[in-house]
């Protein structure tokens, strides 16, 4: 469990919570930002660029794969992740604070 993780447990005051449940909890937040960030990412693709993620995604392509594919077509993905992570602390700060 990564130091921001443990942050995520103990603003939303979580850690009460079996280890099970807390890594079920973190692997839903993580496949969260996963789908956020792609839908940025995508949001910066031209039709072109957006046809050939998808028929990659099709092909059953690695991770690392459809990343290498990202990084090379996409010269903003990382700020389109680190957008869509700063997002969701946000809001979980804003749902921890209203508590």
């Amino acid at each position: 469990m990564t130091t921001v993780d443990e942050k995520v447990l103990s603003a939303l005051d979580l850690e009460s919570l079996s280890q099970e449940e807390q890594e079920a909890l973190l692997t839903d937040l993580h496949e969260i930002i996963a789908r956020g960030s792609l839908l940025r990412i995508m949001e910066r693709m031209d039709e072109e660029t957006k046809a050939s993620l998808e028929a990659l995604m099709e092909s059953d392509a690695s991770d690392a794969a459809i990343e290498e594919f990202i990084q090379a077509n996409v010269p903003d993905a990382d700020a389109a992740v680190a957008e869509t992570v700063e997002e969701i602390q946000n809001d979980i700060l804003t749902l921890a604070d209203s508590n």
